[in-house]
C-alpha cells in the first residue's frame, strides 16, 4: 500500500476515460509514471494481466492464463523473448480495442449523425454518466467539485480538436478517449512532468528531484514507506529514465521513457520482470515463482516494463 496522500494534483491535460473517469485523476493505465510524478504503482498488472483490479486468487488465475498463451515451447516457464512478446502483444491489444471503444461510443453520442462529436452532444452523456446536476436557471453544474471536474473535461475535448473547428472527427475522439495515442498529447505530459519536477527551473531533471519529487505528504506513521518509495524511484531514474547515465534527465529522455511504441522499451521492461521475479536466477520465470512474486504482477512500484497507456489526462 502507498503511503502517499496525495494533496494536490498537477493541472495537466491528460484523461483515461473522460465518460466513465476513474476517481484517481492522475492515473494512465500501463503507463511508467502518473501525470503528477509518481510512479504507476500497477504497471505490470496492467502490461502482463490487465488493468482491472484482482485479488490474490484472480491474479493467480491470470497468471495461468497468461501461461498458456505466452509459453511458445511448452516448457511450462517464460523466458525473456516471451515475455517481451507479451509485452507487445498487450500493446497491440490494447490499440485494437481503443480504437473499437471510441467507434462504438461515438456511434451513441453523435446524435445528429454528421459524423462528427460536439461539445454538446459529449458533455449531455458526460454529465448523465456522472451524475452531475444542472441549475435549470443558469445551466451551470451544481456544486463547486462537479463545477471543476466538468471544465476540466471541457479543456481536455478542446485540447482534443487539433483543428479548432468545434467538433472531433474520429482522429479527434480516439485522441480525447486514448490521448496515449497521440504524440503531441504525450510530449505535453512529458513537459508537465518534467516542469513540475525540475525544482530548480535548469531545464533538466536531477536524480535528486525525481527521487525527492514525491508528491503529496507522508503520514508520520508511514514514513518506513517513504523510503521504500525513494528507493524504487532511485532504481527507476537510474534504469530506465537516465538514458546517457549523466545523473540528469531531460525532455527527450521523458519522452523515451514514455514511449509505448519503442522496441527497446519491450525488451527492457521483460528483462526488469525477469530479473525481480526469478528467484534461483535459470533465466526463467516458472509458474511457483509467478504466483510467489504475484505482489511484483499487481502491486510493485517500481517497473521498466510501461505498456500501453491510459493516461488520465
Amino acid at each position: 500500500m502507498r503511503a502517499l496522500i496525495v494533496a494536490a494534483s498537477l493541472v495537466i491535460a491528460l484523461r483515461s476515460a473522460p465518460i466513465t473517469r476513474d476517481e484517481d485523476k492522475v492515473h494512465m493505465e500501463g503507463l511508467p509514471i502518473e501525470k503528477n510524478g509518481e510512479l504507476n504503482d500497477k504497471f505490470r498488472q496492467e502490461i502482463l494481466l490487465g488493468g482491472d483490479d484482482m485479488n490474490e486468487e484472480e491474479t493467480k488465475k491470470a497468471i495461468d492464463e497468461m501461461l498458456k498463451e505466452c509459453d511458445k515451447n511448452g516448457d511450462g516457464r517464460l523466458n525473456v523473448d516471451e515475455l517481451e512478446m507479451r509485452i507487445k502483444e498487450k500493446k497491440t491489444e490494447h490499440l485494437n480495442e481503443s480504437v473499437k471503444e471510441a467507434r462504438e461510443l461515438k456511434g451513441k453520442l453523435d446524435t445528429n449523425k454528421d459524423g462528427k462529436i460536439s461539445w454538446d452532444e459529449y458533455s449531455t452523456l458526460f454529465i448523465k454518466n456522472e451524475e452531475m446536476e444542472i441549475n435549470k436557471s443558469s445551466g451551470a453544474v451544481i456544486g463547486s467539485d462537479n463545477a471543476l471536474r466538468f471544465e476540466d473535461e471541457k479543456s481536455s475535448f478542446k485540447r482534443a480538436d487539433e483543428d479548432d473547428d468545434g467538433v472531433l472527427d474520429d482522429n479527434e475522439f480516439k485522441i480525447l478517449l486514448h490521448p496515449e495515442n497521440s504524440k503531441r498529447m504525450i510530449r505535453k505530459m512529458g513537459r508537465d512532468v518534467v516542469d513540475f519536477m525540475d525544482k530548480d527551473k535548469d531545464g533538466f531533471v536531477s536524480e535528486k528531484e525525481f527521487v525527492n519529487g514525491i508528491p503529496g505528504e507522508i503520514e508520520e506513521s508511514m514514513k518506513e514507506f517513504e523510503e521504500k518509495e525513494k528507493s524504487d524511484r532511485k532504481r527507476e531514474f537510474i534504469e530506465d529514465i537516465d538514458r546517457d547515465k549523466n545523473g540528469m534527465a531531460d525532455l527527450d529522455e521523458f519522452l523515451a521513457y514514455l514511449d509505448t511504441t519503442n522496441g527497446d522499451n519491450a525488451r527492457r521492461e521483460a528483462r526488469q520482470i525477469l530479473s525481480d521475479a526469478d528467484e534461483n536466477d535459470d533465466g526463467f520465470l516458472s509458474r511457483d515463482e509467478l504466483f510467489s512474486k504475484h505482489f511484483l504482477l499487481k502491486d510493485s512500484s517500481i517497473f521498466s516494463a510501461r505498456g500501453s497507456m491510459h493516461y488520465d489526462l
